[in-house]
């Protein structure tokens, strides 16, 4: 036997214990624990004497989806006069369920011996559905032959709404009605079948639960597939939303990220402008120096030449004024334009079926890029720090450049 289906039996029993139910045939302790009772809500449904009912249901079971199939039938308790008892079977499916006919045939045979061996005078001979003396039916193994997964019910939240059907109850009208029965389930947690009307015309009186016969069945199926149709109609149209948004939002992220590149481009030409220039700056800045060292070798000769020093000091402070315009201007840094972070952005949300963002930044494409930018840093930092160094060097050059040509003349 697979580990996916459940035989209970359950029924009223008054005190002390009440309701009780108990597993015969169990293919998970957890998952048998975590199953609802079978019990009924004599508020809103009731069993009469003679009486019977089926009834299809769905629950999330530990985490699994589940479908059971059940009938109940009016039993007295054995102490208690009061209405409404009963005793009753239940096969549960989890994840997958057996042919309808199947399931039928077998719920009704043990439905059958669980009777015959614990109803006398149509009243309990037990206190407890623990005390029930049951076998299983004939070839119960069948069971799990051809298993089929279930496409219906798709939603398995508790919707807090159930259904009671009038309607003819015989093996081939019941499993009809039961196969049918699995989409409607989208929107009710328990569909029930009887053929009385005492227990049709007291649920319906109650109003607690949604009351029908079969031709109201087959409208609650056909109202069941509108919505569902509405529905998927509803996923369809944000769909296709999305996928209009993504047209819109993709021509935008592309055309920032070619304006970004095309600005970057731009920049880093310009870079490359000036990073030429920074070099050349520093040939001339070189000449320069060498071309001052030189009028200052001329003032001190001027000096040992006895030449008037009022003359030479002339000659020297032009020649320094030249020579410090000329630094202040062509060995300052040219600072590189930054470059900017090109990464395309976009208003898609995940609030549609679509969980992925497909305009995110290739991590490859960044990379390249920011080792290209630290590349470009590489080169100018140096040379800022030469041109800085070379501009300090100059300012304590000339602050001392006076007093060494006063000691020259008075050597």
């Amino acid at each position: 036997m697979t580990q996916n289906i459940y035989l209970l039996a359950f029924g009223t029993f008054g005190n002390p214990y009440g309701f009780r139910q108990t597993f015969f045939k169990m293919g998970n302790e957890n998952v048998a624990k975590s199953i609802k009772t079978f019990d009924l809500n004599t508020n809103a449904i009731k069993l009469f004497e003679n009486s019977s009912l089926y009834a299809i249901r769905k629950e999330s079971a530990n985490g699994l989806n589940s479908i059971s199939y059940s009938k109940y039938s009016f039993a007295k308790e054995k102490n208690s006069d009061r209405g409404g008892t009963f005793i009753g079977a239940s096969i549960l499916f989890t994840n997958e369920i057996a042919e309808e006919n199947v399931t039928i045939n077998k719920l009704n045979e043990f439905h059958k011996i669980l009777v015959s061996k614990n109803i006398e005078d149509k009243t309990l001979m037990v206190n407890h559905s623990d005390n029930f003396t049951v076998d299983l039916p004939q070839d119960y193994d069948k069971l799990s032959y051809n298993l089929k997964s279930f496409n219906e019910p798709s939603s398995f939240y508790v919707s807090n709404s159930n259904l009671v059907v009038y309607s003819k109850i015989n093996i081939d009208k019941l499993q009809h009605n039961f196969k049918k029965s699995l989409e409607l389930l989208n929107r009710f947690d328990t569909i029930f079948f009887t053929d009385n009307e005492e227990i049709a015309n007291f649920s319906h009186s109650k109003g607690l639960y949604r009351t029908t016969n079969e031709e109201g069945f087959d409208n609650e199926i056909q109202i069941a597939k509108e919505e569902k149709k509405k529905q998927l109609q509803l996923i369809l149209n944000d769909y296709e939303k999305e996928i209009s948004e993504l047209e819109e939002n993709k021509i935008i992220s592309i055309k920032k990220l070619k304006e970004s590149i095309e600005q970057n481009v731009r920049l880093h030409q310009e870079n490359g402008r000036k990073i030429e220039e920074s070099k050349k700056q520093i040939t001339a800045t070189e000449n320069k120096y060498a071309e001052f060292s030189k009028k200052i070798r001329e003032a001190i000769n001027f000096i040992k030449s006895n030449r008037k020093i009022d003359e030479v000091k002339s000659f020297h402070q032009e020649n320094k004024r030249e020579f410090l315009n000329f630094i202040n201007e062509n060995t300052k840094p040219q600072y590189l334009n930054q470059l900017n972070n090109v990464q395309p952005k976009t208003n898609i949300t995940t609030q549609y079926a679509s969980g992925y963002d497909f305009l995110q930044p290739n991590d490859t494409f960044q990379t390249r890029r920011s080792e290209k930018t630290r590349k470009t840093y590489k080169i100018f930092k140096p040379l800022s720090i030469l041109f800085f160094t070379l501009w300090i060097l100059t300012l304590l050059y000339f602050l001392f450049s006076v007093e060494i040509l006063e000691m020259l003349r008075m050597n």
